[in-house]
């Protein structure tokens, strides 16, 4: 019995003009009763013979290119491409997409290849992307961060677009740490050259992370389903200006949370700092209370050695931990940050959030000079905002040296 695909077009959301800007054609069934269904996983049921998928495919294929002369002006046409045809292609210089292209009359440039899997002869995929390159496609990359080994691949292929899966975080694949995670994927993306598109977003907080992760294209529930015919490139407009300014707002209100927070920091280590400039014996450090924001602090010299003990705060007053001793810390971002700064011994400079491999906690570094010899260094407790939307509004960024008055 023979079957019955056809393409459902989902829309992609430009994050700038909140406008579809494109559509990604995904296969669907037609079943017997009439019904349609998805029917992702078809190509891949082993079950069914090589030449039938490959025929399916290449069939859906074809229906969704010959949409493309339907939809808006100046939007484009994802349309993904199976691995395995890759390992089957005799030469690459035969692209069997322009050969369908072709028969439509459609526009290369408005078509997005996109690669499902980086499997297989990575040197052969290299060729084929080049050559569908050279026909005026442009190339995109599924499911990055599925696969860590993968990343070299990525790299070699430079693709335009690099496509995100929120599903790393509804499955709990990631564990707690989920969110910091897909944020520093996002990061990574960005960093190849490539534009990032988040998908699978399906709720306002899923929008969000994208947003927070640089997110230039999102797709999923949130902004509606596949459909047979592509929707009209303003017809989600409303509802992202909406979360927009929704997204604004907590972002301020986080962003006014720091400079709080800033101000808690720099009074309690300033007051420290005079204490420790001041002491003549360990002994005095209990003239000192520290709010429940240090997790501990430490001296080194201005080579990054640590001369003192670790002092960790705890319930029973200080806890003095020897260990750490002549560890050197030279090498971290901050500590150069804070020597290269101007005025050295007015400034305060702070880390990345991270998350303290002693209490588990979320955490960040501030670092500052004692006198012409000795600079402070302090774990701090990252309790400014939500753990997962905002965590990167949740603490004062490294690059952000304020002065010390």
């Amino acid at each position: 019995m023979s079957r019955t695909v056809l393409p459902y077009f989902q829309p992609i959301i430009e994050t700038a003009t909140g406008k579809v800007t494109g559509y990604e054609a995904q296969l669907f069934e037609r079943l017997a009763d009439g019904s349609v269904v998805p029917a992702d996983t078809l190509l891949t049921d082993t079950e069914l013979p090589l030449e039938e998928r490959l025929e399916l495919d290449r069939d859906v294929r074809l229906q969704a290119l010959s949409a493309l002369a339907d939809m808006p002006d100046h939007t484009f046409l994802a349309i993904n491409i199976s691995p395995q045809w890759l390992q089957l292609m005799e030469s690459p210089e035969h692209v069997v997409t322009l050969d369908l292209l072709k028969q439509v009359g459609g526009d290369p440039a408005r078509v997005i290849i996109e690669i499902t899997s980086l499997e297989g002869d990575i040197d052969q995929l290299q060729r084929l992307v080049e050559r569908y390159r050279a026909e005026g496609f442009r190339i995109a990359v599924d499911d990055f961060g599925s696969g860590f080994s993968q990343l070299d691949r990525v790299a070699r292929l430079q693709p335009d677009i690099i496509k995100l899966d929120t599903s790393l975080l509804k499955d709990g694949a990631l564990g707690e740490n989920g969110y910091p995670i897909v944020q520093s994927l996002g990061e990574m993306a960005s960093r190849l050259g490539s534009k990032v598109l988040f998908q699978g977003i399906s709720t306002k907080e899923e929008y969000f992370l994208a947003l927070s992760c640089g997110a230039v294209y999102t797709q999923g529930e949130l902004f509606g389903a596949a459909r047979p015919e592509p929707v009209a490139i303003d017809s989600v407009t409303t509802t992202v200006q909406e979360l927009l300014g929704h997204y604004r707002d907590m972002a301020i209100e986080a962003t006014s949370r720091n400079h709080w927070r800033a101000e808690r920091v720099k009074s309690e280590l300033l007051a420290l700092r005079e204490l420790l400039r001041t002491a003549r014996q360990e002994a005095e450090l209990v003239n000192f209370v520290p709010t429940d924001l240090l997790l501990r602090f430490y001296i080194c010299d201005r080579s990054g050695n640590q001369i003192s003990p670790n002092y960790e705060n705890s319930e029973r007053g200080w806890v003095i931990d020897e260990k750490p001793q002549g560890l050197n810390w030279s090498w971290r971002p901050y500590f150069f940050e804070l020597l290269g700064a101007n005025d050295i011994q007015q400034r305060l400079v702070f880390s990345e959030p991270y998350q303290d491999i002693h209490t588990g906690q979320r955490a960040q570094t501030a670092v500052l000079f004692i006198d012409e010899s000795r600079i402070l260094l302090a774990d701090l407790l990252n309790d400014s905002g939500s753990t997962n939307l905002f965590s990167g509004f949740s603490g004062m960024p490294a690059s952000w040296i304020p002065e010390l008055e």
